[in-house]
């Protein structure tokens, strides 16, 4: 069975943490629209917009459309770079950067303020 673009779009939106809304913005489009494709009531979705959303989630736009299932494994990817920044900077980094990701936008946004004044302060 095909998979319907609206699907994989809505798929790829919400492995991102991202609202329609964001979407939208990213690729030029209204967040009405957004859900319109992900509810497969638009299926004629422009090709420049399959392809500004192909590169926003660094995906092909046959991906998006169905034609195939080459999908980039981004846990495989993850895995892989939690393993090189514990080799190199320690167990603690890899929490602190798992603490980072729970974070709203706004709590990422003061974390990285709070850690540029404390770099300013105890700089090694």
């Amino acid at each position: 069975m095909a998979v319907c673009p609206g699907t994989r779009i809505k798929e790829l939106r919400q492995l991102n943490g991202m609202s329609q809304e964001e979407l939208g913005r990213r690729v030029g489009v209204q967040r009405a629209a957004i859900n319109k494709y992900e509810k497969g009531t638009v299926t004629n979705i422009p090709i420049n917009t399959i392809e500004r959303i192909s590169a926003t989630f660094d995906v092909s736009p046959s991906y998006i459309l169905g034609w195939s299932d080459d999908y980039p494994d981004y846990l495989a990817m993850e895995v892989k770079i939690l393993q090189g920044v514990k080799r190199f900077y320690g167990k603690s980094a890899v929490d602190l950067l798992e603490s980072f990701c729970s974070l709203s936008n706004e709590g990422k946004m003061r974390a990285l303020q709070y850690v540029d004044d404390l770099t300013k302060i105890y700089k090694v």
